[in-house]
């Protein structure tokens, strides 16, 4: 199968600055970036394929004001652009910031445009910080319900927990690089995965067979030296304290896609896959897909991803 054309979509003004940091990478052909927001200053610096501009009209390009509900008018007010924009993709992976106008406002009314174009979605949103209140801790905790309800993969990066992984003296402009890295490397490990034609090959339907599944979800990649074990590699990413994943065992998909050497085994293969059935029990799909490189002799790549985690 042809590989599936990907929508990387930044909404507002953090989808922006992650869309920033992606501007000086490489894609895959099959890869194409769109910029939406209201603020038409931060719009114009975001290198994209297509930019989008939402509620000139009401906001004079100045952004919502933390005004959701001023972004949601926007983007049904500018469904038929978004419509043209999404034409023919396969996948959307949409980058976000929960609590804010926009991002919370747009990105639920987006995902409710892409559930009626029956295009998948995955969506990795950041939290904003405890110190931000709790008007937006609510607003960004109905807009996670939101997108579930409208069939999206959510993956959460709560901005706390950024920061205090570089320590407690660590310049609030630290975290937010830290989680602009992050999701770029993760980006990037699912568009090269969608890419690879592997050994064993990790299609476009296997990816959206397991992101269909709505609810929390987990994303990890990493890598190692070829020695070290597998199984405690992919519990360090079921339990990656960056990524929200609580009650991750009552997942009900998974995929795993390993990138290693010609002397890859096939016991190797067979400890993921019965590590996987063992950590997450109610898995009623778990994926595995291996790709061989001359150039990985001494090293080994992982990317999980872990869909439909129930969350009270």
């Amino acid at each position: 199968m042809a590989a599936g054309k990907i929508v990387i979509l930044g909404v507002g003004g953090r989808g922006c600055a992650a869309l920033q940091r992606l501007g000086a990478t490489t894609l895959p052909d099959t890869v194409m970036t769109i910029a939406v927001s209201a603020d038409k200053r931060a719009l114009s610096s975001t290198p994209a394929d297509c930019s989008i501009l939402l509620g000139e009209s009401q906001t004079a390009g100045r952004s919502t004001g933390g005004n959701a509900s001023l972004a949601t008018q926007a983007v049904q007010q500018a469904a038929d652009i978004l419509r043209q924009a999404f034409a023919g993709a396969d996948a959307v992976f949409m980058v976000t910031g929960l609590g804010g106008g926009t991002g919370s406002g747009a990105a639920t009314a987006i995902a409710a445009l892409l559930a009626k174009l029956r295009i998948p979605s995955l969506v990795f949103a950041t939290l904003p910080f405890d110190f931000e209140g709790k008007r937006k801790a609510l607003l960004a905790e109905n807009s996670i319900k939101l997108l579930q309800q409208h069939g999206c993969a959510v993956v959460l990066l709560p901005n706390d927990q950024l920061q205090q992984a570089l320590g407690a003296k660590a310049r609030l402009e630290d975290a937010l690089d830290e989680s602009n890295r992050l999701l770029l490397q993760l980006l990037l490990s699912l568009c090269r995965m969608l890419a690879d034609a592997g050994l064993i090959n990790m299609d476009f339907n296997d990816f959206v067979s397991v992101i269909s599944q709505p609810g929390i979800a987990v994303v990890g990649c990493a890598s190692a030296q070829h020695g070290d074990d597998l199984s405690k590699l992919l519990q360090q990413q079921l339990q990656n304290p960056l990524l929200q994943s609580k009650k991750v065992e009552s997942a009900s998909s998974v995929l795993v896609h390993l990138t290693a050497g010609t002397d890859f085994t096939l016991e190797q293969f067979e400890v993921t896959g019965l590590h996987l059935a063992q950590a997450l029990p109610k898995a009623s799909l778990i994926l595995q897909g291996l790709s061989i490189k001359q150039d990985y002799a001494d090293k080994l790549e992982l990317l999980l991803l872990v869909c439909g985690i129930v969350v009270d």
